[in-house]
């Protein structure tokens, strides 16, 4: 592998890029400063007294290769909504119809792209309806295709209502280097086996650490065997690379490992040069796993475009491997900033923070002022569940529900700066398990080395659950199938998700009942449990009680 000259060159340059930031989420925070609004707030849509349709369209993974032509699908959504949420149009219902629940009849889908066409009937008021189209016919490029849909309403007696929706289609020729696809039936990746060229792809959960080049990495390379001895099968090394030799070290370590990797170009990415000049560097790693550009961009206040800019040159340049972004702040700048990721990481950590005074700052926190370490934050695990999900209805709300995902970075830090105290692992554990609860699609904690020892500290913890993941909690993550529903009541907060008889609870804090089973002995499994024992009449928990169980009926 070469890569000397391009990391020698850019670690000379990087404070050409990087600036510091006075204000964090667009607030003021220091003593000598007044209060100014940040402004930067995420509009709601207005609500709508009558039915709207959301009519959406896109393809079931992004990219296709030419090896999938002729099993390509576009997935799609026509569901009855009540909010102004983007792409909403007003339809007439017939007048017998007591909601938008009952059979209120189909739709008639076109899906036209590159001079291919296709007609489905498709239920109206219904997601992640598959129709099957052949692209073999077109040619394996670079440039997306632009795919044009439509839908035509005529319920009878009632006038024709036309809808429309446009997307992309990324058919990409066959690689027999990595490449990561993106799901957009689930937001989940599909990956091979690093490498295993050969192999099928398969659906896959990231776990993993972000580790710091330097110190961590640079001294220590086993840093990323105890990394895999702990069932993770992602790592994510912290720039800046500033030694090329030790950064290859790392590189060959972990595709000798089999664990993939996030290249972090947070450091380089609003310099466009640089970009390309480690794109076309280590796009062709056995291993990558996706790229990530922008780091907190929202709290340090860079360039609300930067991110886009250097997203569309990544997909010029690649297109293999999706990129994601970082977001720190709980409403500031949401809608550019997401506009170049397709995966959106959030990172609050609400762990031993103080959340309404700065312990490094010595000043007050409001929704106006203030750097707590954990924006706008109560300073609990409600506040993972709240971001979790504000950013998920946030990509709903603009269109991108199908398009871009979200992942969670679970808090491994504390003892200083803005937290007292480091997570427990059961709290470590209930953050990721809220996250999954609330749709994300990936978990990568910061950061590592963590707490050892026992059960109780984090890495004792991670190394029995990062396998009960695996094996208990993906499937039922990376399945379109499968049907999810949320329970939230009262510090309860249990995801539930179904397959034919037999669903997985993935939970945190509090109790819940089992309903149909009548013998838990023999309908019950318990995967992983923190405080949390069971019974014939549902699941008990004390304070920071967590679970994962699989019920049968």
């Amino acid at each position: 592998m070469k890569y000397s000259t391009h990391l020698l060159v850019l670690g000379t340059s990087i404070t050409t890029v990087v600036a510091q930031s006075l204000t964090w989420c667009g607030k003021n925070y220091m003593a000598n400063q007044t209060v100014v609004p940040p402004g930067g707030q995420f509009a709601l849509p207005s609500r709508s007294d009558d039915p709207l349709l959301a009519f959406r369209c896109a393809p079931a993974f992004r990219p296709y290769l030419k090896e999938d032509a002729k099993n390509a699908t576009f997935v799609v959504d026509t569901r009855i909504v009540y909010d102004w949420i983007s792409g909403a149009s007003p339809i007439s219902l017939p007048n017998d119809t007591d909601s938008p629940s009952c059979d209120v009849g189909n739709v008639t889908v076109m899906i036209e792209v590159g001079g291919l066409r296709t007609t489905h009937e498709v239920p109206l008021n219904t997601t992640g309806y598959e129709i099957p189209l052949d692209i073999s016919r077109l040619t394996a490029q670079q440039t997306p295709y632009n795919v044009s849909c439509s839908a035509l309403y005529l319920p009878s007696l009632s006038k024709p209502q036309y809808y429309s929706a446009n997307t992309t289609l990324l058919y990409l020729p066959d690689s027999s280097n990595s490449v990561t696809k993106t799901d957009l039936r689930t937001g989940s990746l599909w990956v091979r086996p690093v490498n295993s060229v050969g192999s099928p792809f398969q659906p896959f959960v990231p776990q993993g650490f972000y580790v710091s080049f330097d110190p961590y990495l640079l001294k220590n390379l086993s840093y990323i065997d105890q990394l895999k001895a702990d069932g993770f099968n992602t790592i994510h090394p912290v720039p800046p690379y500033d030694n090329a030799t030790v950064f290859e070290q790392v590189l060959n370590k972990t595709a000798e490992l089999g664990l993939y990797v996030i290249f972090d170009m947070r450091s380089y990415y609003r310099n466009l040069t640089a970009v390309a000049d480690l794109v076309n560097t280590y796009k062709s790693l056995p291993n990558l796993l996706t790229w990530e550009t922008a780091h907190e961009p929202d709290g340090n206040s860079d360039p609300s475009d930067a991110a886009k800019q250097a997203y569309d040159l990544i997909y010029q340049l690649d297109g293999y491997h999706p990129i994601s972004i970082v977001l720190n702040c709980e409403d500031y700048n949401f809608t550019p900033y997401v506009e170049g990721a397709d995966i959106v990481l959030e990172d609050a950590y609400p762990i031993g923070i103080n959340a309404t005074y700065s312990l490094v700052w010595h000043t007050p926190c409001t929704p106006d002022f203030g750097h707590c370490g954990c924006d706008n934050c109560k300073g609990g695990l409600i506040d993972i569940k709240a971001r979790i999900q504000t950013y998920k209805d946030r990509l709903d709300i603009l269109g991108y529900d199908r398009t871009k995902t979200v992942w969670t970075t679970p808090q491994a830090v504390g003892n200083g700066a803005y937290w007292t105290t480091i997570p427990t692992g059961a709290q470590w554990a209930a953050m990721g398990l809220i996250s999954f609860n609330h749709g994300a699609t990936g978990s990568m904690s910061f950061q590592y080395p963590t707490t050892t020892g026992n059960s109780t500290t984090i890495e004792g913890t991670a190394a029995i659950l990062t396998d009960i993941i695996a094996e208990n909690v993906q499937p039922y993550l990376v399945r379109p199938e499968v049907t999810y529903s949320l329970y939230s009541y009262g510090g309860i907060d249990a995801g539930v998700c179904c397959q034919r008889e037999q669903y997985g609870d993935f939970r945190a804090l509090g109790s819940i009942g089992l309903g149909k089973v009548t013998n838990v002995a023999t309908q019950v499994q318990e995967h992983f449990s923190v405080a949390q024992p069971f019974n014939d009449t549902g699941l008990t928990s004390t304070p920071m009680g967590v679970g994962i169980y699989t019920i049968t009926f």
